[in-house]
C-alpha cells in the first residue's frame, strides 16, 4: 500500500489537526502548513490504549519530538524522523476520544 492510499489525518481527526496548525504557527509556520499533509498509518498497537496516531509507516524511527502546549498543559507530543523533517507519530495526550 502506498501513502497516497492513507487517508489524511485531517480527513480523520480535522479538530485535532486544526488544533496543533494552530499550536505550531507562531512557533514554526513552515512545520505548521505540513500537518494538514500528514498521512494517517493508524493507531500504535503497542497497547490497546496507546494514544499514537502514525503517520509514517509501522517502525519508523522518531528519536526527536517537540512537546505542543495549551495553556500550560501539554496536549501532544510530535515525534519526527532523524533529521527532524517530517512528524512521523503524534503522541495525544490531552484524553480526547480517538476511536
Amino acid at each position: 500500500m502506498t501513502a497516497v492510499q492513507f487517508p489524511s489525518l485531517a480527513e480523520v481527526f480535522p479538530g485535532l489537526v486544526t488544533e496543533i496548525t494552530e499550536l505550531l504557527v507562531d512557533e514554526d509556520a513552515r512545520l505548521a502548513r505540513t500537518i494538514q499533509h500528514l498521512r494517517f498509518y493508524g493507531r500504535c498497537t503497542c497497547t490497546p490504549t496507546c494514544p499514537v496516531l502514525l503517520t509514517a509507516p509501522i517502525g519508523s524511527p522518531s528519536p526527536r519530538i517537540i512537546e505542543l502546549e495549551r495553556d500550560g498543559d501539554t496536549i501532544a507530543l510530535l515525534q519526527f524522523d532523524p533529521v527532524g523533517r517530517s512528524v512521523t507519530g503524534i503522541e495525544v495526550l490531552d484524553g480526547r476520544d480517538l476511536s
